[in-house]
């Protein structure tokens, strides 16, 4: 009887032990259900040596080259990546089809800190009537072709030659949906060159194009936090 006591005095310590533990572990912050384990985050104007990318850890940051990629160049002559003043979001299937494009304002972003269950943000913002691409919140598309691992329908007249302008219909407007995302080269902050496939590599993702000022402090969008904030659950500093 004396060692059954014991034994269970033990346990009890022990468990008293490991029950602060177990609470702190569920209390560890988890991506939101639909996100991707990381964003793919692609900086238009390649101010990649003033910018410090490990405040946001879960998104990561490729640049463009000093000369535009052609096919990048040609779209943002008929819609613009990013938009001003904000982000341009694109969801792309396993197949690098591409499902979802639409530009987030920085308004949305500005005063949101996740306290409000019932404040706009990018999940659930939907786009106005009459805009090219999306037809729906993000999180709709998030979930089909990235949680989920469905196919994008394909449009085969939608596409893309290195050095000649796109003559398909709608892409005067910006139309891609449907398109497969053309390869094209970046750079990684440490002038290591990678090209788009290599970094889809096979899977769906959620990749954002935004602008960061050449002195990247009070120029980074405050959409980067937002993303962290909302899709991952994590707060990084504000500036």
């Amino acid at each position: 009887m004396k060692n059954t006591a014991k034994s269970l005095a033990a346990i009890l310590l022990a468990a008293l032990f490991l029950l602060p533990a177990s609470m702190d572990a569920q209390k560890m912050p988890k991506k939101y259900k639909n996100s991707p384990d990381e964003t793919i985050v692609i900086v238009t104007n390649s101010p990649r040596e003033a910018f410090d990318e490990s405040r946001y850890p879960h998104l990561k940051f490729y640049y463009t080259p000093e000369e535009m990629p052609d096919f990048l160049r040609r779209l943002h002559m008929v819609q613009a990546i990013p938009i001003s003043d904000g982000i341009t979001g694109m969801v792309v299937d396993k197949n690098g089809v591409i499902a979802y494009i639409r530009g987030f304002n920085n308004a949305l972003a500005k005063n949101n800190d996740r306290n409000d269950e019932f404040a706009f943000n990018i999940l659930n913002v939907a786009a106005k009537k009459g805009i090219i691409g999306a037809k729906g919140p993000l999180d709709d598309y998030l979930k089909d072709f990235v949680a989920n691992g469905k196919n994008a329908r394909r449009d085969d007249k939608k596409s893309y030659t290195e050095g000649t302008e796109p003559s398909f219909k709608g892409w005067d407007k910006g139309d891609i949906d449907g398109m497969e995302l053309p390869d094209f080269k970046l750079i990684k902050k440490d002038g290591t060159e990678v090209t788009m496939k290599q970094i889809l590599n096979g899977k769906p993702a959620f990749i954002v194009f935004a602008k960061i000022s050449a002195s990247a402090g009070s120029g980074v969008t405050p959409m980067f936090w937002h993303i962290e904030n909302i899709m991952y659950n994590y707060f990084p500093p504000r500036n």
